[in-house]
C-alpha cells in the first residue's frame, strides 16, 4: 500500500521538469475552478509539506501527472479501427 510520502515523493520527481507546475495548475484551475496562480502556490505548499493535499486532488495530481501510455498492437487484440 502506497503512504502519502511515497505519493510525495513521486510528486516532486515529477514536478521538477521547468514548467510543469504551472501545467499543472492550469489543469486544476479548468478542472476544480480557481486561479491558476493560486494553485501554482497551493501545489508548492505541497511539496515543501506545509499543507497535506486532499484526497481529492491527489486523485487529481495522480490523473495528471501520470506518464502517457504507450499504445502497441501486442495485447493481441486487433484494432477495430
Amino acid at each position: 500500500m502506497k503512504t502519502y510520502e511515497s505519493w510525495l515523493t513521486k510528486l516532486r520527481k515529477r514536478a521538477q521538469p521547468s514548467g510543469a507546475m504551472s501545467q499543472w495548475a492550469e489543469l486544476l484551475a479548468k478542472k476544480q475552478g480557481g486561479d491558476a496562480g493560486i494553485w501554482r502556490e497551493h501545489l508548492r505548499e505541497i511539496l515543501e509539506k506545509e499543507e497535506k493535499a486532499s484526497l481529492d486532488l491527489i486523485l487529481d495530481l495522480d490523473l495528471i501527472t501520470a506518464p502517457a501510455r504507450k499504445t502497441t498492437q501486442e495485447d493481441g487484440q486487433t484494432s477495430l479501427w
